[in-house]
């Protein structure tokens, strides 16, 4: 019988929790077009420029994806009218992108749909029970941070953008019955 490792049970526990969170969170924005025609990639992107990343070197680190997947996210959501590219006061060499009032607003009301319908689940929570939760939030955050720090990012970047760069499927001639084999 092997003995339990609290903290592999608790890392394993908090990796499924959060794939469960992340899936009911994007889930909910498509369900209640919450978002309109931006996708869940696009709006945490949005998020994450609302918390003051701006460069799209640290957004592509945030997202764990590649910077030219960030450029083609930017792109379309300069288009839309949701972001504006400005250059850094300090290093007009360098970009910072800014939300545009349409960017804030449909970041704000995404957020305020999905941080209410999570937050209504603690209603019934103690305080204590609320105050544990906000211990246990600090240590996975401490966490992640810790890992982000740690963990090297490959010279691309990090992930493919799925909707950026959608799978692509190896193309196989289909085999034609007049060919002759060598």
């Amino acid at each position: 019988m092997t003995r339990s490792d609290p903290p592999i049970e608790h890392a394993e526990r908090a990796l499924v929790l959060m794939s469960r969170l992340h899936r009911w969170a994007a889930t909910s924005v498509q369900a209640n077009q919450l978002a309109g025609e931006l996708s869940l990639r696009q709006l945490t992107l949005l998020y994450a420029i609302r918390q003051g990343v701006s460069s799209p070197r640290l957004l592509a680190r945030r997202l764990l994806v590649t910077p030219a997947v960030i450029t083609g996210l930017l792109d379309r959501l300069e288009r839309q009218g949701y972001v504006r590219r400005e250059a850094e006061p300090d290093d007009r060499r360098r970009l910072r992108t800014v939300l545009t009032e349409a960017g804030l607003a449909v970041s704000q009301q995404v957020r305020q749909a999905v941080t209410g319908d999570l937050a209504a689940q603690f209603a019934s929570a103690s305080p204590a029970e609320l105050k544990e939760l906000g211990r246990a939030l600090d240590l996975v955050e401490r966490a992640i941070g810790a890992l982000e720090q740690r963990t090297p990012t490959s010279p691309e970047g990090g992930l493919e953008d799925e909707e950026v760069r959608p799978a692509r499927s190896k193309r196989v001639p289909p085999a034609s019955s007049g060919q002759k084999k060598k």
